[in-house]
């Protein structure tokens, strides 16, 4: 697994905008400032493509978003690449991103989450190159930033490598009226040991993402799991996952779907994230169908751990190493660059 450099003092931070642009409110607003914020900060800011733009349900055009996407990589000045939102729709503008070329450039950090994981995993399983899964640079527009921003962006300068469960999470239907306020922390967190364990430690090659976006690689060019999870079995594989569109019938037909695809071979635990849609469906829950899919695995697995579309969350290297730790309703992530 390559890693890139971290985001250096001063350094040189690539905006962009695979899918969504920050078009419309609160996202506008929160883009500007936290670009101003960034900036206060003496970090310089490039941005390239429309980051506020609109056309036909994302940005820009798929050629231009990938250009943009390109060109940031290939500079030798960016430091780090930053995508400002999420979407629907930046699967299709994989098909103009020449990964070979990439190859022959530094390896560099691309964080986002969401529909982002197109390229955060392709990172992982194609280039062999560790990513990061986080928050977009428009969240980082808060007056002042909550506990969580302050440990992503230390995990963004490679000042910190553990992460620690938070006490308190949003509520899936929180509504925060100022564009620049704080997150609304009601629900009280508690990560859950999905077969009653007391405990569960996990070690292993993390990767991970949006389970709605994994399901699109499937059967494609862009499919290059099977050949990540050869690559890495002596050490075994941990998977992250969450789920944002998806409701409970879709969520179980999901993890069938990978499963029988072979997605979990070699894997010795999954940790999943705060699901945002997956609801009660008459007597169903999510745990009931995460086990009702997943039990023949015969492996551990965490649900309601702090990542995914429900504030706040973990900021995560994906492609790295990790030694995972849930007990008593609270969770820890290290992660190891190895």
């Amino acid at each position: 697994m390559k890693y890139p450099k971290f985001l250096k003092p001063n350094g040189t931070i690539g905006l962009f905008a695979p899918s969504f642009g920050a078009n419309i409110d609160p996202y506008k607003t929160r883009l500007e400032h936290a670009i101003l914020k960034l900036k206060a900060m003496g970090y310089q800011i490039l941005v390239e493509g429309s980051i506020f733009g609109y056309f036909n349900g994302a940005s820009s055009s798929p050629i231009e978003r990938a250009q943009a996407f390109m060109s940031l990589y290939k500079k030798p000045q960016v430091d780090f690449l930053w995508s400002v939102g999420g979407g629907e729709w930046l699967l299709d503008m994989l098909p103009y991103i020449d990964f070979e070329d990439l190859k022959k450039y530094p390896p560099k950090f691309v964080m986002g989450y969401s529909d982002n994981t197109h390229l955060t995993l392709l990172m992982n399983t194609l280039l062999d190159t560790a990513s990061i899964y986080g928050q977009h640079a428009t969240e980082f527009g808060m007056t002042e930033w909550e506990e969580s921003l302050k440990e992503a962006f230390e995990v963004m300068t490679g000042k910190r490598d553990t992460q620690t469960s938070y006490a308190y999470h949003e509520a899936k239907d929180a509504n925060q009226i100022d564009p620049l306020g704080k997150y609304v922390l009601t629900e009280k967190t508690v990560w859950k040991n999905l077969n009653g364990e007391a405990e569960i430690r996990l070690s292993g090659r993390f990767i991970g993402g949006c389970l709605d976006v994994f399901l699109a690689h499937l059967g494609t060019p862009f499919e290059h799991v099977p050949e990540f999870l050869e690559r890495y079995k002596d050490e075994g594989i941990v998977w992250f996952i969450e789920a944002c569109d998806l409701n409970l019938f879709a969520y179980k037909r999901a993890l069938w779907q990978l499963k029988h695809a072979g997605w979990f071979k070699h894997t010795k635990g999954i940790i999943f994230g705060r699901h945002l849609n997956t609801g009660p469906i008459i007597d169903l829950n999510q745990y009931d169908v995460t086990k009702d899919i997943l039990i023949d695995l015969n492996i551990p697995i965490i649900m309601d751990a702090d990542f995914g579309h429900i504030a706040p969350t973990f900021t995560l290297i994906s492609g790295a190493f990790v030694e995972i730790l849930s007990k008593d309703g609270k969770g820890f992530i290290k992660t190891l660059l190895k």
